[in-house]
């Protein structure tokens, strides 16, 4: 019996090793197949997936991680291991691809491929403006009545300001009417012999001269609404202080921007808004619009007003043809260069200082067009500026080293360029224009011209200074001029303030400076 017991007990034991083995059979096949499926989709994953960066550092920290694991957890560290390891090796083969396939990428077409990202509108900005121009419909061209239920703000240019001083203000306008719920109409005062009109200059597919609409406005709007070369309100007197629905604001206003809540602040029916400065950082520093800016705007402040420029400062039709006309026969690769050769630049003095040759602007743009690689073959320079000799120079110079540059045709000269006809006012925006769909720009020191258009471009642009010495802007945004005169102390800790403090030192205009023969002795 006991020799029988053994025997079953041995054919127990034998038929149990038997199903033992055949269960981890089972289970290394599971586990194989397991392994193999994992492959397949990581391989998948990486196919249709950008790859994920993974450095020394966190692959340390997993390895770290995994010696906390229970021994519960043990058999789902192994699988997260392999496929940690899986996803390191994948890497490791991309960055060697990449590593070789870089090699023939061309720095210069990155180069415009960055800059087609940085002038691509942000998806909040497109919506916003979707629902503004909802808005702006609804109070200008749908019935009087309707117009009396939007609030708006009107920016009102000074009558002799040029337009490297305008285009800031009406930016900041737009920016204020889309943070605060309001309608922007312009009233754009010249003051010049044969003045231009907002519409003659720009169509951004909706009417906001306030001349042209006042036939859309109920009079219970236009009793607020400056005629001519008018920039009043009414009976209201400056800042917030009038009841009767309209205020103006002007620039000793203008610490109120950075920090009050506006429409609290301001809560006529209509706004006055008088700018000839780029005083943009009080508002997109104001603590209760600074979030709802950055969300409309790709997480930045930076190139605010060139996004909004390159929708509300659109060319009329006669000024693109001629900025479509320029750019063609430019090259590949286009430096932009801006001499203002007429007005003294600013200095830390009183009345300015003489401007540097014209050849000190070439040289520049010489060396950084080598310094970047730009083939001679392919490359344009282009000048725009206010005094023809500087073109003769431009002409010597280049020609004489087989290098190209071109100007705009049409162009007439006077004092501080010419703004004697509106064929003239048209041709200064085309030149900012083009000069902004430059891959680079070198402009004159202090210019809000220069500094309008390598914003309108997204360009960081180089300065040639008083002395002939060149300042990197670092910050792609028009001049706050007022910045270094005090009225920055209302946002100190701007991110933006070294450079708005620094572009424009001192006065750069005093009187009778455009009779003045300052410029005589150096035969400009």
């Amino acid at each position: 019996d006991t020799q029988k017991k053994r025997m079953r007990n041995n054919k127990y034991n034998h038929q149990a090793r038997r199903q033992q083995l055949s269960k981890c059979i089972r289970a290394a096949g599971l586990i194989a197949l397991g392994m193999i499926v994992l492959s397949i989709q990581e391989s998948w994953y990486y196919s249709s997936s950008p790859s994920t960066n993974f450095d020394n550092e966190s692959a340390n920290g997993d390895r770290a991680t995994v010696k906390t694991y229970s021994n519960e957890e043990e058999s789902e560290h192994q699988h997260s291991s392999f496929r940690y390891q899986f996803m390191h090796n994948h890497h490791q083969k991309n960055n060697y691809h990449h590593s070789h396939s870089s090699d023939s990428e061309d720095p210069l077409d990155l180069r415009k491929r960055l800059k087609r990202a940085l002038t691509a509108r942000p998806p909040a900005f497109e919506r916003a403006l979707m629902e503004y121009v909802e808005k702006h419909k609804s109070a200008t061209t749908v019935s009087k009545k309707d117009s009396e239920n939007h609030k708006y703000i009107i920016y009102v240019s000074g009558g002799n300001d040029g337009y490297g001083n305008r285009l800031p203000g009406v930016a900041m306008a737009f920016l204020w009417a889309l943070l605060t719920d309001r309608v922007l109409l312009v009233h754009w005062r010249d003051t010049f012999p044969n003045p231009a009109s907002w519409g003659k200059l720009f169509q951004p597919g909706l009417e906001m001269d306030v001349d042209k609409l006042r036939d859309s406005l109920s009079d219970k709007i236009l009793q607020y609404v400056p005629v001519g070369s008018s920039a009043s309100c009414g009976n209201s007197k400056k800042g917030s202080s009038s009841n009767n629905g309209c205020a103006m604001i002007i620039r000793d206003d203008y610490a109120k921007i950075a920090s009050k809540e506006l429409n609290q602040q301001y809560p006529e029916k209509v706004l006055l808004f008088k700018s000839d400065d780029y005083a943009m950082p009080l508002l997109v520093n104001n603590e209760h619009y600074k979030d709802q800016v950055k969300s409309l705007f790709n997480n930045k402040h930076a190139n605010v007003f060139g996004h909004i420029a390159r929708w509300l400062l659109n060319p009329s039709p006669k000024i693109q043809k001629t900025v479509d006309r320029t750019f063609e026969s430019l090259g590949k690769y286009n430096f932009g260069m801006h001499l203002r050769m007429q007005k003294p630049m600013p200095a830390g003095g009183d009345k300015g200082v003489k401007v540097p040759e014209p050849e000190v602007f070439f040289k520049f743009a010489r060396m950084r067009a080598e310094a970047l690689g730009f083939p001679a073959s392919d490359t344009v320079f282009y000048l725009a500026s206010d005094d023809a000799r500087a073109r003769d120079r431009a002409t010597e110079y280049f020609s004489r080293r087989g290098l190209t540059v071109r100007f705009m045709e049409g162009i007439k000269f006077g004092n501080d360029g010419d703004r004697t006809s509106v064929e003239s006012l048209q041709n200064a925006i085309a030149e900012m224009r083009v000069l902004s769909m430059c891959d680079e720009i070198v402009g004159s020191y202090g210019s809000s011209f220069s500094a309008v258009a390598a914003s309108w471009g997204a360009i960081t642009k180089y300065d040639i200074r008083a002395d002939g010495s060149y300042w990197n802007t670092a910050w792609n945004e028009p001049c706050w001029r007022f910045a270094s005169r005090g009225h920055s102390t209302a946002i100190s800790d701007a991110a933006s303030l070294p450079y708005h403090e620094g572009c424009h030192e001192g006065m750069s205009t005093f009187k009778d400076w455009q009779k003045s023969n300052w410029n005589k002795g150096k035969g400009l």
